[in-house]
């Protein structure tokens, strides 16, 4: 459980230079957060409010607006697959000790089942650019931006590009399994990226220590060929996430 009393946690404010919008949120100011509440961070009608008091008209309440799916969970432990024909493969050479999900830094490892029923393990993607796209089903624009994913991917892929898409929730709002990840890939013709099933348990970690800080639906990160985390953002803009991905590769 994490405290929230004194805690510190970095909000999400503009980079200097960026096409985002003024409430588009990024890894940087610092703030603190009062004792008991959690700040949330809403990206102009586009970022879904991860405490259900949204005003972007998306919330984590649980209910469905996407035609529902199960809410059986998935096993987000570690497996022992090499990978995809579409990811892994290039084991990274682990030089550092520590790892935490801020900008700046190195991610941790996780390995997830991806919709094929491969083992994506993040750390068997060194030299690849990737997005990490955090999304839930019952989320509007996390669906939209699902729409243009295998876009992104045919784009990018070539100069060693990964879109990898996390779901964290299904349509009630419990853990995605299998069957959803696989409805995912399936309703938005994600072919060639990955789409795993996550859990808040394991991901979301306002702390950014254990999970990554997740405020918002979607949140987006980008990992460069190095397997450092150089940028994340709470909410969506096309322009900026695509911008970062452009300087990355």
């Amino acid at each position: 459980m994490i405290n929230t009393k004194n805690i510190i946690i970095i909000l999400f404010a503009m980079l200097a230079g960026c096409t985002s919008s003024s409430n588009d949120k990024d890894f940087s100011d610092v703030a603190d957060v009062p004792e008991d509440t959690v700040t949330i961070v809403d990206d102009d009608d586009s970022a879904v409010d991860t405490t259900g008091d949204d005003d972007s008209g998306d919330d984590d309440s649980g209910d469905d607006d996407s035609g529902g799916d199960d809410d059986s969970a998935v096993d987000t432990g570690t497996g022992g697959d090499p990978g995809s024909s579409i990811h892994g493969g290039s084991p990274t050479p682990v030089t550092w000790t520590d790892c935490d999900q801020w900008p700046g830094s190195h991610p941790c490892d996780f390995s997830l089942t991806d919709q094929y029923g491969d083992t994506f393990t993040l750390y068997d993607n060194y030299d690849t650019v990737m997005v990490l796209d955090f999304s839930t089903i019952w989320c509007g624009v996390c669906k939209n931006i699902a729409s243009d994913v295998q876009t992104h991917q045919d784009t990018y892929g070539p100069q060693g590009f990964l879109w990898v898409t996390v779901l964290i929730e299904d349509a009630q709002g419990n853990d995605p399994d299998e069957t959803d990840i696989q409805d995912w890939a399936t309703t938005y013709g994600i072919v060639d990226s990955p789409v795993l099933a996550g859990n808040r348990a394991d991901f979301v970690d306002l702390t950014g220590m254990t999970g990554y800080p997740i405020s918002a639906w979607p949140t987006l990160v980008v990992i460069d060929r190095g397997m450092v985390l150089t940028n994340g953002l709470n909410g969506w803009n096309e322009d900026v996430i695509l911008g970062w991905v452009e300087d990355a590769l």
